[in-house]
Formats: C-alpha cells, sequence, structure tokens
C-alpha cells in the first residue's frame, strides 16, 4: 500500500463513514420530494375575495338611476315655467334653477327645505299676496289636472284655498255659486262671483280649468 495512503487511512475512513451518513440521513428524511422551504418558495396561495360571512361577493349592483320629476314654478321668479328636477330636490335649488326670486317676491313665505314632487305647483307670492294666507305649494289631487290645473267643477272648497289670493271666504264662494248656478262653462265664468274682478281672473286663469 502506498505510504502515503497509509498514513492517512485513518482520515479517509472517517470522511467515508461521515458521507455515507449524510446520504443516508437525506435519503430517509426527505424521501426525494422538496423540503416545506422549497414547497413555500414554489408555491403561490391565491384565495377569491370574500364577502360577509366568508362567501364569494355577488356581483356589484349599479348605481340607481335618479328619478326627474317636473314642477311649475309661478308667481314672482326672474323665469316662471316648467322645471325637470331631480325627485326630492329641495325647493331652494328649483327656486334657483327659475332665476331666483323678484324684487317684489314675498320670499319669507317660502319654505326652502321642502323635497319637490312630480306635478308640483310652486306660487311665489308678491309683497301685499301674504294677507290671503293661502297654501304657496300645490300637489296633484283628484280634482286636478295632469297639469296641476284646479278642474273648477270639481274642486272642493280646500282646493280652491290653494290658489294664490283666495282665501276661506273666497273659496266657499266658488262652491256656492257652482251649487246655485250648476257647473261652471268657463273659466271666465268665475268673474260673476263677488270680489273677483280681472286682475284675480289674470292670475288665475293659468291654473284652473273646466271640463
Amino acid at each position: 500500500m502506498h505510504p502515503l495512503i497509509e498514513k492517512h487511512k485513518a482520515l479517509l475512513m472517517i470522511a467515508a463513514l461521515g458521507t455515507a451518513i449524510v446520504l443516508f440521513y437525506f435519503l430517509n428524511t426527505s424521501d426525494g420530494q422538496p423540503d416545506e422551504n422549497e414547497l413555500a418558495s414554489m408555491t403561490i396561495e391565491t384565495k377569491e375575495p370574500e364577502g360577509e360571512g366568508g362567501e364569494a361577493p355577488s356581483e356589484i349592483a349599479a348605481p340607481p338611476v335618479e328619478e326627474s320629476v317636473y314642477v311649475d314654478v309661478k308667481g314672482e321668479v326672474n323665469k316662471p315655467g316648467l322645471y325637470e328636477v331631480k325627485k326630492g330636490e329641495r325647493l331652494k335649488f328649483v327656486i334657483d334653477r327659475a332665476g331666483g326670486f323678484t324684487a317684489k317676491a314675498d320670499s319669507k313665505l317660502i319654505n326652502l327645505a321642502i323635497r319637490v314632487t312630480d306635478e308640483m305647483l310652486i306660487y311665489v307670492p308678491g309683497e301685499g299676496e301674504a294677507a290671503t294666507q293661502f297654501p304657496l305649494i300645490q300637489e296633484t289631487s283628484a280634482s286636478s289636472g295632469g297639469d296641476g290645473k284646479i278642474d273648477l267643477n270639481e274642486a272642493s272648497q280646500e282646493d280652491f284655498e290653494t290658489l294664490p289670493g283666495i282665501g276661506p271666504a273666497k273659496a266657499a264662494a266658488f262652491v256656492q255659486y257652482r251649487e246655485e248656478n250648476g257647473p261652471f262653462a268657463s273659466i271666465e265664468d268665475i268673474k260673476n262671483i263677488s270680489g273677483i274682478g280681472d286682475k284675480t281672473f289674470e292670475k288665475l286663469q293659468e291654473l284652473i280649468f273646466v271640463q
């Protein structure tokens, strides 16, 4: 045997034995499979987004479409007329759309915080009309036409009181005239009622009708 090999024989045996132990341990512990660290580096965990209760969320609901309504603005505004606005919008924004109040408007009588509804009639009174104490906001009722006008032959006393300048006494006179003379033949017939002159008729003619 070569002297060099003989000299290091013990060291070589130890190294060979150590190598055999390492190989034996590796083959029995890994079983040829990658360890956990290797699996973690090769595997990407994916999760579906969850909603309440751990379930996948359903399709996202589309935002609701805002419904439009039409309101009729009359009286002391700079641009009276029919306006399309969002349902439930505050009256303040409707008045703004109508150009705001005129210098003659008695704006303190108007509740700008109310929400508007379809076919609503908003009448802005001028100064001096406050004494009549009439409702300024009129909504469509059974005695009203589709455009918010009042049918003279179907309206109740309460309906007549919603008209500008018509208080309880004059509203009762409308009903009494109809009972004593029969149905109104035309809107001009209201001038036959005591206290209804040309100026009052001009204010009312766009708010009333007969059928």
